[in-house]
């Protein structure tokens, strides 16, 4: 049984790259940052007003996380969120962070949604520091300090494809070395 965790920050490529390795390794995926926003959109608030609202309100978090967890030990998924890998690393076997300029990131997010880049790059920054603020409140965790992660990739001047093939080539790598068995078909690599 194989688990994945993959955080970052917004706008990184975290949803891209989760996607790609679950469906290419044939693994569940699941997002702690959908979830995140549904519960948003439950209670008729924007991204934002919910980030304030869950440092107001801790078990929400705990909800989410406590989600994750019982994913993480059901085992072969991928799962996703900015703060994920964090409370799953304990049941993860990788773990990977993905980071990148703030401007790029804001271009990014803009882009996706639609939005200003100034809207975005407003956005991206407030809701890191809300994260920062809400994972040390309840759990006592340093969100800058990334010793936790198998992978860090700086997304910044690599595109997505760029992006996968890295993540991938790594996870098989360290999956094989780990199970000493290969456990990705040799054309994965080659797919990027």
């Amino acid at each position: 049984m194989v688990v994945i965790a993959i955080s970052g920050q917004p706008g990184s490529g975290k949803t891209t790259v989760a996607k790609e390795i679950a469906r290419v390794l044939g693994l569940r995926l699941r997002s702690s940052g959908a979830l995140f926003r549904e519960l948003a959109r439950m209670r008729g608030m924007d991204l934002i007003e919910f980030h304030k609202y869950a440092e107001q309100h801790p078990e929400i978090d705990r909800e989410v996380d406590a989600m994750a967890i019982e994913e993480a030990k059901k085992g072969d998924a991928v799962l996703e969120g900015h703060l994920t890998a964090w409370v799953v690393r304990p049941y993860a076997d990788i773990c990977i962070y993905l980071k990148g300029a703030p401007e790029v990131r804001a271009r990014r997010v803009a882009l996706r949604d639609g939005r200003s880049y100034e809207e975005a790059l407003k956005e991206i920054l407030e809701r890191e520091e809300l994260n920062r603020r809400r994972y040390k409140q309840i759990y006592n965790i340093d969100i800058s300090d990334l010793a936790p992660f198998d992978l860090v990739v700086d997304t910044t001047y690599l595109s997505q494809a760029d992006v996968v093939r890295i993540a991938l080539d790594f996870v098989c790598t360290a999956l094989s070395a780990k199970f000493s068995k290969n456990l990705c078909t040799p054309t994965v690599s080659k797919r990027y």
